[in-house]
């Protein structure tokens, strides 16, 4: 019998410039943010590695307002963004954070995250004590249902799929589907303790903790913590869930005397993996990987045809990067913090290797182009001729990252931060080389 959540569903850009003498948030009585230019700053999820000369030079940049030279983005400091983080500033009412960006970042944001804070924005002006968090929690339910909406067709051609199949492969299925039901109508389940996907997650607190200047002696900590764990065994089963537990039990001791005590983050690791070694239910968001993963496990001794037509119908569920609806969803699970972090993530500045790194590229001055996170990790190593075929517009984007480095120098950053103007020269000539002579930029006004 079909489960009931599945059968019954059926520009231009207004650039304020930035300038490094801002005030940052101090109409919000925020006078610590006046100074983005004296902290220490790492990605949280997107590592940007952090070196002397010419590239040191290049990163100071960052700090006015550099625009995307893949896209219409107007680029933000990774200080800023990781002083925000760190000073809790995404947990004050959301109507302070949606002022503060329109009135210094309404460039930044395209996109989903330009869609998700007009909702916000909106939600927030009846709402003017809740964080953004409380306000995605709101809308929830409307987002739920569109989702829904677009996964029940997924969902029913799958059981018609199934329905074919010998009966060995109906009762896993209907077991996973079942599962899946209780995720989409946020309704706790029983998952088994998974050693892989704890100690994947004390990694990225490790990694959190250590881009973001936090003291060593917490770094400390997690380097123990990230020792210690692997001890655990890589399956837990019957045989061996006693000493599973007994090595959660001396890691939770190292947590519980350690300054991380009372991280939150931290805690919820903890939490998560003591009711899963317990056998406890909990509530899981559903996750399209997740669920394609345990999918492919029930049908992996069938015919490879039918596997893949399988997968194929079961990768065609809406994911977050591509459906509106299931990214409002994903966010309304994350704390303060981390909304926040996902908002400007995208829009952070970084630098770009014209020439990849992986290719034999330098970190001469040159070479070094500044792009956000989110193009930036999408190019990944592909070569620039193939960019410009992905995002043709490079050449207008670009040019108009030129034109503001020019205005920086003509406005003395460039003197200021110790930077040659030659960079511009040799930026735009890298470009001209990279992209096999088809786009020379114009730098005539830094020569005038």
């Amino acid at each position: 019998m079909k489960i009931n959540a599945i059968s019954s569903v059926n520009s231009g850009v207004n650039h304020k410039r930035i300038n490094s003498n801002k005030a940052y948030g101090r109409e919000f009585g925020m006078e610590n943010y006046s100074r983005i230019d004296d902290l220490k700053c790492m990605p949280i999820y997107y590592p940007v590695q952090f070196s002397g000369g010419d590239m040191s030079k290049v990163r100071k940049l960052f700090a006015y307002g550099i625009p995307d030279m893949y896209s219409e983005r107007i680029l933000i400091d990774p200080k800023t963004i990781s002083k925000w983080v760190r000073s809790g500033f995404f947990s004050r009412p959301a109507k302070e954070i949606i002022q503060l960006f329109d009135n210094n970042y309404s460039g930044s944001f395209i996109d989903y995250e330009r869609d998700a804070l007009n909702i916000i924005r909106q939600r927030s002006v009846i709402h003017p004590n809740y964080t953004m968090r409380e306000i995605l929690q709101e809308v929830r339910p409307v987002y739920n249902r569109k989702l829904r909406k677009e996964q029940t067709p997924i969902f029913h051609k799958l059981w018609e799929e199934f329905e074919l199949l010998p009966d060995k492969y109906k009762d896993d299925f209907h077991e996973l589907m079942q599962k899946t039901d209780n995720m989409l109508n946020d309704k706790p389940i029983i998952i088994p303790f998974s050693s892989y996907e704890f100690k994947y997650k004390l990694a990225k607190i490790k990694m959190y903790l250590e881009n973001n200047g936090t003291d060593n002696k917490a770094v400390r900590v997690m380097n123990k913590l990230i020792k210690e764990s692997m001890k655990f065994s890589n399956m837990t089963n019957a045989e061996n869930i006693d000493y599973q537990k007994k090595v959660f039990q001396f890691l939770n001791h190292i947590r519980k005397r350690s300054v991380l005590k009372n991280h939150e983050q931290l805690w919820e690791v903890f939490s998560e993996a003591k009711s899963r070694l317990d056998r406890k239910e909990i509530m899981v968001p559903f996750g399209k990987k997740s669920f394609i993963y345990d999918l492919l496990k029930i049908v992996e001794d069938l015919p490879d045809n039918q596997k893949d037509y399988i997968h194929k119908i079961a990768n065609k569920l809406p994911t977050s990067g591509e459906n509106f609806a299931a990214y409002m969803l994903k966010l309304s699970t994350a704390t303060n913090e981390q909304i926040g972090y996902k908002y400007t993530w995208p829009s952070m500045a970084t630098i770009e290797h014209l020439h990849p790194r992986s290719k034999g590229g330098t970190n001469d001055k040159g070479n070094l182009g500044i792009a956000s996170a989110i193009e930036n990790s999408k190019r990944k190593s592909i070569d620039f001729t193939e960019q410009l075929l992905l995002i043709p517009k490079t050449p207008e984007y670009t040019q108009r990252t030129i034109n503001r480095l020019i205005e920086l120098n003509e406005e003395g950053v460039f003197d200021k931060i110790h930077l040659s103007p030659k960079y511009i020269t040799e930026y735009a000539d890298t470009v001209y080389k990279e992209s096999k002579q088809t786009v020379k930029l114009d730098t005539g006004k830094l020569l005038a």
